[in-house]
């Protein structure tokens, strides 16, 4: 049991998605109205996505347990009906509220996370699931989201490391891909998809649609096929 997981992602003609110091500025109405349009239940982000965009940054308030925390799956607002979800395996965002525009925050951990941690989380009242001991079994986690969230349709948006890590995962049915008109190029800059260090293979994808505007955005939308 998962969610229907749809990538919708803006980048370089060359794959490339860190946005700062490219030639235009990257149009974020579009990339707006396009997650509206797809009408996901949740979205789900990396731990510097939401850390920069989302103002978790920082040092979060330590001390607060007063002993071990059971590692089990904890929700604050387990029917909120609409999620913002961050990767943050090792526990490192300095959330300041629990949602943002109605949308509750959730933090997937590795079970690694020290007590402190959970205690932080549960003060600002943010929903964690645990993805096992060490690296993230995404499996799993879309499972407990699908069944104990009851979210049906996911936004996978970046950056490369999560998205990667998903589709590697081969869990990505969808992806829906604005290619701007410029280049990047940049050796060292994250990629739609960035997969370390277990590559799985190749997917193969299948065209749904191709749109272009006057101002040279490419609009690509793919059907996953996944082994």
């Amino acid at each position: 049991m998962k969610p229907h997981i749809v990538c919708l992602m803006m980048t370089s003609v060359d794959g490339r998605v860190l946005t700062e110091g490219w030639a235009i500025d990257a149009p974020s109405d579009i990339f707006e109205s396009a997650h509206d349009e797809l009408k996901g239940d949740a979205w789900l982000v990396g731990r510097v996505t939401m850390e920069e965009d989302f103002d978790a940054g920082g040092e979060w308030e330590r001390g607060l347990a007063t002993g071990p925390i059971e590692r089990t799956n904890w929700y604050a607002k387990p029917d909120a009906g609409q999620f913002a979800i961050a990767l943050d395996r090792a526990g490192k965002l300095n959330w300041k509220r629990n949602e943002i525009d109605g949308e509750h925050f959730v933090a997937i951990l590795s079970e690694d996370v020290p007590d402190d941690y959970l205690a932080f989380l549960r003060k600002q009242g943010v929903s964690y699931v645990f993805g096992g001991a060490g690296e993230i079994d995404f499996a799993k986690v879309m499972d407990t989201l699908a069944r104990d969230l009851g979210i049906k349709r996911l936004l996978l948006e970046g950056g490369g490391g999560v998205n990667g890590s998903v589709l590697n995962a081969g869990l990505v049915d969808e992806i829906v891909q604005f290619v701007l008109p410029l280049t990047d190029g940049r050796p060292d800059a994250p990629s739609l998809f960035d997969i370390r260090p277990d590559w799985r293979g190749s997917r193969k994808l299948m065209l749904l649609s191709c749109e272009a505007d006057e101002k040279g955005i490419v609009k690509l939308h793919y059907r996953v096929e996944n082994r």
